[in-house]
């Protein structure tokens, strides 16, 4: 979801595509759509009349992945759109909404808008808005003509190139900070691809993305998370911030899985238990082996 403090880091690059509101514009201006983030049957329920159903799941597949592009363009036809239209993204989580204004950009859509409102409590204001939300059809009832971004998509093996060859990046991991050090670390492994810095997108603002992105002027900047979802929402919030990034869409898990023959990082750590539990484990194991030497001193 926007910073209402986005154009503060106009700075680090020209005019965002995809841009910040403060709250869905009431009356809808000519040629723009709403488009519902929320869970499908909340949507059709009670939306901003007209409203357009598309929460993240229906760009996801099985484990969480991408579906197709091509698939992708299909769906936004189905939802009558063409690709011309502003479209506003609203819902009530941030993630969500910054994670298809993601994929409606890269998809091509002309411009791309993102409400920070949460969209219920908003409706709940503007009666006279309300009606019923709109899902895709059976067939596509529009044409999305809009050219797709793909000089924004970062693939594995460009990516990987990148990294044997010294990183000519500035590498963005949006993760949080331990999973970034690989304390707690996503399957199969944990860790950070070698050469990115971490900036939690739970932290990203307007301050940190300005002065986290000094080189972003004569380096391309490359964004990831640990997943799909996470990964094309940390790229729309940093562009809503003035960050012009590109994604690695497959994030931290498709890196881990398929890093055979190239490095991963972790960050050096104590390796005296931390949490809770494991103290207790390490104590009792302790505690185990006092007993058995003294067992075994008591038989002599």
């Amino acid at each position: 979801m926007g910073y209402a403090g986005s154009p503060a880091v106009a700075a680090v690059g020209p005019a965002a595509s995809i841009t910040a509101l403060a709250t869905v514009p009431w009356p809808l201006p000519a040629g723009t759509v709403v488009v519902d983030t929320r869970p499908r049957a909340v949507c059709l329920r009670r939306s901003v009349a007209g409203g357009l159903c598309l929460a993240p799941g229906m760009f996801l597949g099985p484990r969480g992945r991408l579906v197709s592009w091509r698939n992708i363009r299909w769906l936004l036809g189905t939802m009558r759109l063409t690709g011309t239209e502003t479209a506003v993204v609203a819902g009530d989580d941030a993630t969500a909404d910054d994670f298809v204004a993601g994929i409606l950009y890269i998809a091509g859509q002309g411009r791309v808008e993102v409400a920070a409102h949460p969209l219920t409590a908003w409706l709940a204001r503007h009666p006279r808005a309300t009606g019923s939300g709109t899902t895709r059809g059976v067939f596509r009832e529009a044409i999305y003509t809009a050219w797709p971004r793909t000089r924004l998509i970062v693939l594995r093996r460009e990516l990987q190139r990148l990294v044997r060859g010294g990183l000519g990046a500035y590498l963005l991991d949006g993760r949080p900070p331990g999973r970034y050090r690989g304390v707690r670390g996503t399957r199969p492994r944990g860790g950070h691809i070698p050469g990115a810095v971490s900036l939690p997108m739970d932290d990203l603002g307007p301050v940190s993305a300005a002065k986290a992105v000094p080189a972003a002027k004569t380096r391309p900047v490359i964004a990831y998370g640990a997943r799909p979802y996470e990964s094309v929402a940390y790229f729309a919030r940093l562009w809503m911030l003035g960050v012009r990034a590109r994604v690695f869409i497959g994030g931290w898990r498709d890196w881990a899985a398929h890093a055979r023959g190239v490095a991963m990082q972790r960050k050096n750590r104590s390796t005296a238990p931390s949490h809770p539990v494991e103290v207790l484990a390490a104590a009792s194991a302790g505690a185990a082996l006092m007993m058995l030497i003294w067992r075994m001193m008591r038989r002599r």
